[in-house]
């Protein structure tokens, strides 16, 4: 009881007094200044803030019973999905305008504008201190390039066509036709001293010459696929200001580069770009789903924001600004620095593998994300297999190119070679990237896979070659390979996963497996063979 009665007392009521206080003055600088701190906040801190925000919201408040009298009212009826939205159903934006302010959500518009104040100055921090104008929506880059291009259609109705710098990635391409536009594609121009893949300026030029009244911008991209180079902005940028057009980019993961943000930068002020949009999963790691819409000016983003029809998920801004605020500044920093650090890492071994097996590492000295390696030892026929398997064998997003001409039809456009951003014939290619948030240990593991899966591919297609083993390497007591047999893994890779849902959905006919009673192979060096023992296994749910 004594203990008790001391809590009572004034010096145990100062110290709570003090803490709540000081809790209390974070969230309200936080929310005057909406200023990323510049070191991270403890994640009990940041829960704290998005419970506050939302009990500001109708639906959430406790000094009155509320009625909802209307047809959104913030009513779920799952605690499950409640919960994971942190009890903020109502969105954020106004019919007709995406910054708007709701009066029945203001925690989740006020999580909005900190979300679109943090954007801004992480653009600025990643290299592009010009950039006016940032608003987060909850589309995705494509749908958001669409956004951009139709929200223009109004300054100039006559207009038809948007010139595309040809990008063999879909969603970019199309993203011209759901605006209502017809897209005149122009294929790049192979530079003549490296095997960049670069803008075919005079080209572009020369489109917008024959039409100029009905041509409402131009396409261009930043971030892309090796042996394709950047867009040359900056030059693009001067043909947008000189025939009165519209210059969208697309910096899909840009921002991440710094080639990237000084071609931006650079563009904005000799020439004329009207906005720039990148994804938020590829550049913020966050959850797919969102994208930015950066400009120079900002009445721009203001004209886009209101273009945009109806209320909107208010998903990629809080997780924009639960990963901010989870980082501080101090972290973006180092992960750029880390990226551009694993890249040249990555580089540098990349050189090195090819080297041993007789490939090259195309010279694309403007792409500092993306990468290329040529396939010209292993048959055209047989590329595609190849990059099957390291899929299957956990390397993801790396992606095989083959030789070939065939061509690909889009909407009824064609493409030749699509894939490589040319109609010239090649080799075939191994494409990999740098990404932010990669870490050392996965550079290295990918090293590892690419060189043992590639000597053992050659192997059992036939191709006589002899393999060369890595340091601390051994192909002794190798298991028998099969191209279409379940792969080796750690216990990080994504293929168990992807066995369990598909033996919990009963289509354990569709994976090949090896039954544990009867296998006698020893395992991958480092890794783990995955095994199921069919005996165990009802029909009902993952195999043990």
């Amino acid at each position: 009881m004594m203990f008790y009665a001391r809590m009572t007392t004034k010096p145990f009521r100062d110290c709570r007094r003090l803490a709540v206080d000081s809790r209390q003055k974070m969230f309200d600088d936080l929310i005057q200044k909406k200023v990323i701190p510049e070191e991270a906040w403890p994640e009990p801190m940041i829960e704290q803030f998005l419970i506050y925000l939302a009990n500001m919201d109708t639906n959430n408040r406790i000094d009155m019973a509320p009625i909802g009298a209307g047809e959104r009212e913030g009513r779920v009826a799952s605690p499950l999905v409640a919960r994971l939205h942190l009890h903020m159903s109502h969105g954020i934006g106004r019919s007709g305008n995406l910054t708007e302010c709701q009066p029945k959500a203001q925690g989740s518009s006020m999580l909005a504008q900190i979300a679109n104040e943090f954007v801004l100055q992480t653009i600025k921090l990643m290299g592009i201190p010009s950039c006016k104008g940032a608003l987060i929506v909850p589309m995705a880059t494509g749908m958001t390039l669409s956004l951009c291009l139709s929200s223009w259609r109004r300054s100039k109705p006559e207009a038809k066509y948007v010139i595309f710098s040809r990008i063999d990635q879909k969603s970019c391409f199309k993203s011209i036709l759901f605006a209502g536009y017809e897209p005149i594609t122009v294929d790049p121009i192979r530079d003549s001293e490296t095997d960049s893949l670069k803008t075919n300026v005079e080209g572009i030029r020369s489109v917008i010459r024959n039409r100029p009244e009905q041509v409402l911008a131009v396409l261009t991209t930043t971030s892309c696929f090796a042996p394709r180079a950047p867009d040359d902005v900056l030059e693009i940028a001067k043909l947008c200001s000189e025939f009165g057009l519209y210059h969208l980019v697309n910096n899909a993961y840009g921002l991440q580069s710094r080639k990237c943000v000084e071609l931006l930068e650079e563009a904005s002020r000799e020439g004329r770009i009207d906005a720039f949009v990148q994804s938020t999963d590829k550049n913020f790691l966050i959850p797919v789903g969102g994208a930015v819409v950066g400009t120079f000016k900002k009445a721009k983003v203001e004209a886009i924001a209101q273009f945009y029809p109806g209320r909107a998920s208010a998903i990629p801004s809080r997780d924009y600004m639960i990963t901010s605020l989870h980082l501080g500044k101090s972290g973006w920093r180092e992960l750029l620095q880390q990226r551009e650090e694993l890249f040249a890492l990555m580089k540098t071994k990349l050189e090195a593998f090819a080297r041993s097996i007789g490939e090259t590492v195309l010279d694309v000295p403007e792409n500092l994300i993306s990468l290329a390696m040529t396939l010209k030892t292993i048959p055209a026929s047989k590329q595609t297999l190849f990059g099957s398997i390291l899929f299957s064998r956990g390397i993801t997003g790396a992606r095989v190119v083959p030789s070939t001409m065939a061509k690909k039809s889009i909407e009824g456009y064609e493409f030749m070679n699509f894939g490589s951003h040319t109609a010239e014939q090649h080799v075939g290619y191994l494409n990999v990237a740098c990404g932010i948030g990669m870490t050392t240990s996965e550079v290295d593991e990918f090293f590892t896979r690419l060189h043992d899966n590639y000597h053992r591919f050659l192997r059992k297609t036939g191709t006589v070659r002899t393999p060369q083993t890595p340091p601390g390497g051994s192909d002794k007591d190798e298991p028998e390979y099969d191209p279409m047999a379940m792969p080796y893994c750690d216990s990080s890779c994504c293929c168990r996963p992807l066995v369990d849902y598909a033996l919990s959905c009963s289509v354990a006919a569709a994976v090949t497996l090896t039954p544990l009673a009867t296998s006698t192979a020893a395992p991958q060096r480092g890794a783990l063979r995955l095994y199921f023992d069919y005996s165990r296994y009802d029909g009902s749910g993952p195999a043990g």
